[in-house]
């Protein structure tokens, strides 16, 4: 058969040894196996969002098509929003230190030092959260400017007032962050996004975390309230030396 022709043309007998001779017969085989890479090749590529090579038709070297973005953009750089977002949330996680950091202080003042300590610990959470933002900012070469922060409250009527106000930061922490993460998504910045992800996480977690304390000070009194207060300390502890 042809095959065996071709097989026989290549492979010679010397001595014992095998040689492999590429002959016209190869070369004629192996150029008409290139057509056939190059059709396997382009679809592929083009769901990368590369281009087909223009080297196939002798055009010169392949050229990447740019990418297209939800909002038309072609990925050229982060979006005027995107910026200002970003800038605005390390005043936002700022912000809410403070809340956090004014909390503390009352409930101490309550005769709550577990409370108190839990809200202390979470300002300084919150603190960590600005500056990372920070941090990434000057990694991208984003710009940065800090807003005056308005003063925190001092007092509240009661406990439960403390808490409400706590998860009403918190929810508003998040629909924060999201925008965020949109206005990265819209400009193709999806370093930022995957930068964001903790941040969603531990803001679910946080909503469900302050949500059940609120539901507990709710309802308890007394007794029950210090041993909520104790638990609360217990964990700021354990948190510390994390």
């Amino acid at each position: 058969t042809t095959d065996n022709a071709l097989l026989r043309s290549i492979i010679s007998f010397e001595d014992g040894n095998i040689k492999i001779c590429l002959t016209m017969k190869l070369l004629a085989a192996l150029a008409l196996l290139v057509p056939s890479a190059v059709a396997l090749q382009s679809p592929y590529l083009s769901q990368l969002g590369g281009a087909p090579s223009a080297a196939v038709n002798g055009a010169g070297p392949a050229v990447a098509a740019p990418m297209t973005y939800a909002n038309g953009s072609s990925g050229s750089g982060p979006s005027q929003e995107l910026l200002n977002l970003w800038s605005d949330q390390v005043s936002v996680e700022l912000a809410a230190s403070q809340l956090y950091l004014s909390a503390s202080i009352w409930l101490n003042s309550k005769g709550l030092p577990g409370m108190a300590a839990w809200m202390l610990e979470e300002s300084g959470e919150e603190r960590g959260h600005g500056l990372a933002i920070l941090d990434f900012a000057k990694k991208k070469g984003f710009p940065v400017t800090l807003k005056t922060l308005d003063a925190p409250p001092t007092q509240w009527s009661s406990i439960v007032a403390v808490w409400e106000d706590i998860l009403n930061a918190e929810q508003t922490n998040t629909r924060n962050l999201l925008r965020l993460a949109a206005a990265a998504d819209s400009c193709g910045e999806y370093g930022c996004k995957a930068f964001l992800d903790p941040f969603h996480i531990e803001q679910i977690e946080a909503e469900e975390k302050v949500g059940g304390i609120l539901l507990k000070v709710r309802e308890a009194s007394g007794p029950f309230l210090q041993q909520l207060d104790y638990e609360l300390g217990q964990e700021a502890e354990e948190e510390e030396h994390h």
